[in-house]
C-alpha cells in the first residue's frame, strides 16, 4: 500500500479556470496557478454571434474562427518575460505535426444558438443567411512539453525537459490579444457590410500539470515567438533577422499571397535558407521542396477539401538530429554575431495575382531553448 500511495502524486493533474469572455479590440488575460509545473494549456472558443447584412455575400478566412478573432496568444512570467507568443493557426499545426491529428475546429449557422456550444459540422466559420447565429467551438492547445523532441537514453533533454516551472516565478500569465469580429471576413468581402451582435464567444482554460515536481528543479525553457514581415512585391535575397543568444531550435512559416482574397500560399516564396554571420548557410531549400520534407518528416497528410489544404502556406525549419533537443543550433556570441532567413520570391510572371493587391504576408515563428542557468 505504501509504494501505491507514493506513486499516486505522480500522476497529471488538469484544472479549470475561469473561462475569459470574448471583447473586441482589448487585450485579455487570466493569470496561471504558481503551485505547480505546466505541461499544455488547453484553450477552447465556443459561443455563438448573429451576422446581419443587407446585400453581398460575406466569406470568411479559410483558416480558423480562432486564428482570425484572437491574432496571439502570450505566455508571460514574472512581469513580462514572454516564453510563447504565438499565432492560433500555426499552433494547429504543430499539433497536426505532433499528433497527426487536426485541433477541433467546428462551425456551423443556425436560426438560435444552443444553450451549450458544440457544433459538429467541421471547418471554420460560416455565414447563414442573415439574421443567423454562428455558433463555433475550436481548441488551440499551447504546450510546453516540447512536441518535436524524443526521449533519448544518451541525454537529458526529453520531451519533459521543457515543463514550465511557475513554483520559481513571480507572476503568470495568458494573454489573448483580441480582434474584432470584421477579421472572420475574407479580404475580398470586406466591402460586405456586417452587423455582429449577441455575442456569446468565450474562451475556456484548462491546464495540464505536473504538480509534484520540486519546486527547485530547473527546466529548459522552450521560448516560441512570433512576427509577421510584409512585401509590396517580389524580392531576391531578402535577409530577416532571427533571435540570437540562445539554441535555435526551429523555424515556422505561413505564407500569404498579396491576391484580393488575401489566401494562403505554396507560391509566395520560391526558395528559403538559414544564415549565419552572412557567410555560413545552414539550410537551404526551396519552398515546394520543405513541405514535401514536413510532409515526410512528420507523416502528415492534411487532405484538401474545397482546393485547401490545413497546410497551405505552411513550411518548418527543423534544426533538431532527429528530434535531439541537444543538437539544436548554438547561435550565441562570440561564434556567432548574426542569424538571418534569407528569402526569394516568386515573380507575378511566374505565379498570377501574388501582388494584385498587396501586401503579401509572411508569419515567422521562431523556437529557442533557452538553457537553465
Amino acid at each position: 500500500m505504501a509504494g501505491v500511495m507514493t506513486q499516486i502524486p505522480r500522476a497529471e493533474r488538469q484544472r479549470i479556470l475561469e473561462p475569459i469572455d470574448f471583447k473586441e479590440g482589448q487585450v485579455l488575460s487570466r493569470d496561471l496557478p504558481k503551485d505547480t509545473v505546466l505541461k499544455h494549456l488547453i484553450l477552447r472558443l465556443s459561443g455563438a454571434v448573429q451576422t446581419t447584412y443587407a446585400s453581398g455575400t460575406p466569406i470568411a478566412n479559410a483558416e480558423s474562427t480562432f486564428d482570425s478573432v484572437i491574432s496571439r496568444i502570450d505566455v508571460k512570467i514574472n512581469g513580462g518575460t514572454t516564453v510563447k507568443s504565438v499565432r492560433p493557426h500555426l499552433m494547429h499545426v504543430q499539433q497536426l505535426f505532433s499528433t497527426l491529428i487536426q485541433a477541433e475546429r467546428k462551425a456551423e449557422a443556425k436560426a438560435a444558438p444552443s444553450n451549450v456550444p458544440n457544433p459538429v459540422t467541421e471547418g471554420g466559420f460560416v455565414y447563414g443567411t442573415t439574421g443567423q447565429f454562428t455558433e463555433v467551438a475550436e481548441t488551440v492547445l499551447v504546450s510546453f512539453q516540447n512536441v518535436y523532441a524524443k526521449r533519448y537514453n544518451h541525454t537529458q533533454y526529453g520531451p519533459e525537459s521543457t515543463w514550465l516551472n511557475l513554483k520559481q516565478v513571480s507572476s503568470a500569465t495568458v494573454e489573448l490579444n483580441c480582434g474584432n469580429f470584421k477579421s472572420l471576413q475574407n479580404a475580398a468581402t470586406t466591402n460586405v457590410a456586417v452587423t455582429y451582435a449577441n455575442n456569446t464567444f468565450k474562451v475556456h482554460v484548462q491546464t495540464v500539470e505536473a504538480q509534484d515536481v520540486p519546486a527547485n528543479f530547473n527546466f529548459t525553457l522552450w521560448k516560441q515567438t512570433t512576427r509577421e514581415v510584409t512585401f509590396s512585391g517580389p524580392v531576391t535575397d531578402y535577409a530577416i533577422d532571427i533571435n540570437k543568444g540562445n539554441r535555435l531550435q526551429g523555424i515556422m512559416l505561413f505564407a500569404k499571397d498579396g491576391s484580393n482574397n488575401k489566401l494562403a500560399s505554396n507560391l509566395l516564396i520560391k526558395d528559403v535558407a538559414l544564415v549565419l554571420n552572412g557567410q555560413t548557410t545552414i539550410k537551404k531549400s526551396r519552398f515546394l521542396d520543405l513541405q514535401a520534407d514536413n510532409r515526410s518528416r512528420f507523416g502528415v497528410d492534411a487532405k484538401f477539401a474545397g482546393g485547401v489544404s490545413r497546410l497551405d502556406g505552411v513550411a518548418y525549419l527543423d534544426l533538431l538530429q532527429d528530434g535531439d533537443l541537444s543538437s539544436a543550433l548554438e547561435v550565441m556570441q562570440p561564434v556567432v554575431d548574426n542569424v538571418q532567413l534569407v528569402i526569394s520570391l516568386h515573380q507575378s510572371t511566374e505565379v498570377p495575382n501574388l501582388y494584385q493587391a498587396p501586401p503579401a504576408s509572411l508569419t515567422i515563428e521562431t523556437q529557442e531553448l533557452i538553457l537553465p542557468r
